[in-house]
Formats: C-alpha cells, sequence, structure tokens
C-alpha cells in the first residue's frame, strides 16, 4: 500500500478523553492486545502517547478485518469517541474513561509473533539483556523503554534551554581528530587519503572547548558524542554522551553555580522537582576519611572510623548497626573486597562491642592496610550493608560536590606519575609551589558532582599558561618534543591571548540513568553495546568488505 493510501491520523491516542466524546477520530498505531467475543472484537491500539481501547462490531465495515489482528500488526482506525457506562470505565488507563467505535479499519503492516515477551513487565524481567539488545527495537516498543528515551530527551531539551538563556553557543567540534590519549585507548581510523596515517575518535571535546575558549566564544556547550577504546565493564559503552561545558573568565565557584543552576533547571522542568542549591561540598579527602569513596552516596549514614592511624598503615573500622542478622552475607563481601583491595578486613559480632561504640546486635567491619585502600574497602562494603539492610531511602536526590583532588597519582602499571583527571587541570595557585618536591600533596582545581553516590558530572578550571603546562607535561614524562608533537596546536595556541577558563562535562548518559532510578546505563539508551562491547543487533563489529581493505594495503591485513 502506497503511503497515500492510508488513512492519516487525526488525533493521538493516549490523549483523547470524556471531552472528546462525539468526535470522529482516525488513529494510527500497534494492535498491543486484541480479543474476541463472538459479535465484537476489543482492541487495544497504542502509539507512543499511549492506548486506547477500540470497538469493532459486527456489521461494521472494519469487522473483516479485525478478525485477521494480530499483536503488533500497524493499523489505521476511523471511528466515533464514545464515553463508556460507568461500570466498564478502566481506571488504569489514562483513556479509561471512553472507547473508540470503529467504522473504517485498515492494516498497514503484519507482525510475526514478537520473541521477547514485550506486553508482560513480569516475563521481560526474566528475559536476558542479550535477547532484549538482538530485538532491541521490539524492547523499545515497552512504555518503560519509551518512556527512558522520552525522559531523556526532555532532559537534554531543558538543559539546552537553560544554558541557552546564559549565553551560551552550541559548537559541534571534531570527532575525527588525532590521537591525544586522556587515560584510555583510542578508537583509531585509518585513513584512506593518507597511506600510513590514522584519525583517532575523539574521547572528549576536551582540547577543542579550550580552543573554543581561546578562540574568544566564552561560553559554550555540546551534546557530544566521545569514544574510548576500554575493556570490558560493567556499566561502560564504547561510545557515550556528554553534555559538554566551558566558560572563560571563571573561577571554580562560579561554574559550579552554573551547573547547581541546569540541575536546578531539570528537576522542575522535567521532574516538577525544586532541590535546594548551593550542594553541600566535600573535599576528596573528607569524603574517603568518612565514606571511603571519592563519589559517595550521602542518602544515609553508616560513616567510617578511625581506630589506629600510623604511618604506612591504617586501621579503621565501620559500625553496622543491626548488622549481625546479615552476618555471613557481610564476611563474604569481605572476602572479595579484602582480596581486591589487598587489605584485611574481619567482621565482628561478638565480644565488648563497646570498644567500637557498638551494641548488641551490631556489626562491627574492621579494616587494615594501607589508608586509601583500607578506606576504599570499607566504602565497599558499607555500600553493600546498607543496601542489604533497605538503608538506602530511593525516593531523595542527594547532591554533592567533590572538591580538591589531587593533581597527580602514582600509575599503578607504571609505577610513574599520572595526571589524577587529565594533563591540562589547573593545580591550586596555593600549591604551586610543592610541584617540585612533593607533586602528590599538589591540590588541583578539579570538581565533581556526585549524585546518590554516582559521578554526573566532572570538569576542573584548566592551565592556561603555556610554561605552566609545559612544566606540567614534563612532569608526566613527556619531552619537549613529545608534548609538542602530541599537543603542539594548543601549546601553540596558549601564545595568543588565553583567557582564564574552565568547564565541565555531564555523563548524560549516568546523569539520566540515575535520574531515573535505572540500575545500568544501558537502560536510557536506545541502541547500546552489551558488557562485551558488543552490538547483538546488528552484529558490529564485522569483518569490513574486501575492498576497503585493498585501499588499506598498507596495514599489511591478509585477505
Amino acid at each position: 500500500m502506497s503511503i497515500q493510501g492510508f488513512m492519516k491520523r487525526t488525533r493521538w491516542c493516549g490523549e483523547l478523553r470524556k471531552d472528546d466524546a462525539g468526535k470522529t477520530v482516525i488513529l494510527n498505531g500497534w494492535v498491543h492486545r486484541v480479543r474476541r467475543f463472538g459479535r465484537l472484537v476489543f482492541i487495544l491500539l497504542r502509539d507512543r502517547t499511549g492506548l486506547v481501547q477500540v470497538v469493532v462490531r459486527k456489521g461494521s465495515p472494519a469487522f473483516d478485518a479485525a478478525k485477521k489482528l494480530q499483536p503488533e500488526y500497524v493499523v489505521a482506525v476511523k471511528g466515533t469517541v464514545r464515553e463508556r457506562p460507568p461500570k466498564e470505565v478502566n481506571p488504569e488507563m489514562p483513556t479509561g474513561e471512553i472507547e473508540v467505535i470503529a467504522e473504517e479499519l485498515q492494516i498497514l503492516s503484519t507482525s510475526k509473533p514478537v520473541p521477547i515477551p514485550i506486553h508482560d513487565e513480569s516475563l521481560m524481567s526474566t528475559t536476558s539483556e542479550a535477547v532484549r539488545l538482538r530485538y532491541r527495537y521490539l524492547d523499545l516498543r515497552r512504555p518503560k523503554m519509551f518512556r527512558n528515551i522520552l525522559m531523556r530527551a526532555k532532559i537534554v531539551a531543558a538543559m539546552r534551554e537553560y544554558f541557552d538563556s546564559l549565553g551560551f553557543i552550541e559548537v559541534e567540534t571534531p570527532y575525527l581528530a588525532r590521537s591525544t590519549p586522556e587515560g584510555a585507548r583510542d578508537f583509531l581510523v585509518p585513513s584512506r587519503l593518507h597511506p600510513g596515517k590514522f584519525y583517532a575518535l575523539t574521547q572528549s571535546p576536551q582540547l577543542f572547548k579550550q580552543l573554543l575558549m581561546i578562540a574568544g566564544f566564552e561560553r559554550y556547550y555540546q551534546v557530544a558524542r566521545c569514544f574510548r577504546d576500554e575493556d570490558p565493564r560493567a556499566d561502560r559503552q564504547p561510545e557515550f554522551t556528554q553534555f559538554d561545558v566551558e566558560m572563560s573568565f571563571v573561577t571554580r565557584e562560579d561554574v559550579m553555580e552554573v551547573v547547581e543552576g541546569a540541575m536546578k533547571h531539570v528537576l522542575k522542568k522535567v521532574f516538577g522537582e525544586d532541590i535546594e542549591t548551593p550542594f553541600p561540598r566535600l573535599t576528596y579527602w573528607e569524603a574517603i576519611r568518612r565514606y571511603g569513596s571519592d563519589k559517595p552516596d550521602t542518602r544515609f549514614g553508616l560513616e567510617l572510623r578511625d581506630l589506629e592511624i600510623s604511618e604506612g598503615t591504617a586501621k579503621r573500622y565501620l559500625v553496622v548497626e543491626g548488622g549481625k542478622g546479615i552476618t555471613e552475607y557481610l564476611a563474604a563481601e569481605a572476602v572479595k573486597v579484602s582480596g581486591e583491595h589487598g587489605v584485611r578486613v574481619d567482621v565482628i559480632t561478638e565480644g565488648d562491642l563497646s570498644t567500637y561504640g557498638a551494641e548488641s546486635g551490631d556489626a562491627v567491619i574492621v579494616a587494615e592496610g594501607d589508608y586509601l585502600s583500607v578506606s576504599e574497602a570499607l566504602g565497599r562494603l558499607r555500600l553493600s550493608a546498607a543496601s542489604k539492610l533497605g538503608l538506602i531511602d530511593k525516593t531523595r536526590r542527594s547532591f554533592i560536590w567533590i572538591i580538591d583532588f589531587p593533581l597527580f597519582e602514582i600509575d599503578k602499571e607504571t609505577g610513574k606519575l599520572a595526571a589524577r583527571h587529565h594533563p591540562f587541570t589547573s593545580p591550586n595557585p596555593e600549591d604551586i609551589h610543592l610541584l617540585d618536591k612533593e607533586p602528590l600533596k599538589v591540590r588541583s582545581l578539579a570538581y565533581d558532582l556526585v549524585l546518590n553516590g554516582e559521578e554526573v558530572a566532572g570538569g576542573s578550571i584548566r592551565i592556561h599558561d603555556k610554561e605552566l603546562q609545559m612544566k606540567i607535561l614534563r612532569m608526566l614524562g613527556l619531552s619537549e618534543e613529545e608534548a609538542m608533537n602530541r599537543y603542539g596546536f594548543l601549546l601553540e595556541a596558549l601564545d595568543y591571548g588565553p583567557p582564564p577558563h574552565g568547564g565541565i562535562a555531564f555523563g548524560l548518559d549516568r546523569l539520566v540513568a540515575v535520574l531515573l532510578g535505572e540500575p545500568t546505563i544501558r537502560e536510557v539508551i536506545a541502541f547500546p553495546k552489551n558488557k562485551d562491547m558488543a552490538d547483538p543487533l546488528t552484529g558490529a563489529p564485522a569483518e569490513a568488505p574486501e575492498e576497503y581493505l585493498r585501499d588499506l594495503y598498507w596495514l599489511q591485513i591478509k585477505l
């Protein structure tokens, strides 16, 4: 049937109400369910706005077509809206007070029986993610999944509205660039026109947005796709989305204030919620001391405490009220955590608990090792205990800023100095004198926004002094020649009047997932990769066509 040959929608299914009674409408959509009762056929018709009941009576020109219907057939229906009798009202449907009496019905396309139970949420909960991703276009027909993608669009629209209102300019930056590693492996794209050379898919717009500040744009944002060739991890994607922001002539406090305004606007506009600002702040080391994490979930207590602290070793503990009832669970978790963090962990439920400020029925978790490892181990057990005991108020939204991160850390694999965030983050001016002798004590002007225990945005004030930038790169082990080869375009630009500038990037996938209460970012991405970084739907990654490979002869790929 040609596109001109079907009845085109005049109303959406989910918008019909009692006030529409008596009106003639044309609906387009999918058959959600169909029931046949002798002289009547009841069709639950679905489009993206919701469901409405359509009734087809014997004798209607639509009846013969209605008898052929199966779930997920696509139809066009013309009919009259009728108010349902009081006994037939369905209070669980927004359209439950009305139904449409069909006069005409066209079958626009048919459907095979769907391979996943998209009409039954209880069965969907037992359907493997692999199958869901294989038939993602069907999975997305579920109201829950459609809502997630719709809410994501609304969140992005609200953020755009907010930043536009403050004079920010949306600018697109390249995805194909040169390799400038930012802590993860680049995806490389071989150049057909330049044999032996590669583009890299950008890990972030970081350097380009700094160049935009040097160019004088002053306020920029972008919904940016980013690419990182990382090893499989449970909640990571090889391609992800940032809402990227940069500002000139600002301090750390200026950026944080703008971000708080953005969250306040989004929560009010999209969710109808009022949140208080400014958000609480913790320094990095205070967060580690109290919660054992630089992204603490502050919706519950269970703060860490010190037992013995000496140079090179620490003994710290956590009191879990009522924890004796989950002793076996805590002991099993402690075994896992102690191995992963290289510390000793004991769970105590008997004896003199008053030493730890605990009472009978409580559990005390004691960890011993280096201070950071001990704190992080206890931080993980804190989360496990709170989850098991139901201490987390999932109705709360708890924002918190983490500031004063160390500028440097020691890379565990190489044992060398590495940038904690990225090498363009400005050191705190108060600590610059420590760069040469005690670099690990230097604080940065970096800041992370944490929501309910998840980092949803991270940024910093940038280095805008060329000499300082070169010094940082040298400290990270780059010679001047290597620095110029890798970052020469930025270093050259720093010779031409760079303004003080800073910014932040929201991890859009994670932000939306946390706001919607979803356990993984895959639930808020239309077509995500699986945990192995592959796409069961399209079969990517896949072999390339031979004619493409012949143009890349220099790669020495065997055909």
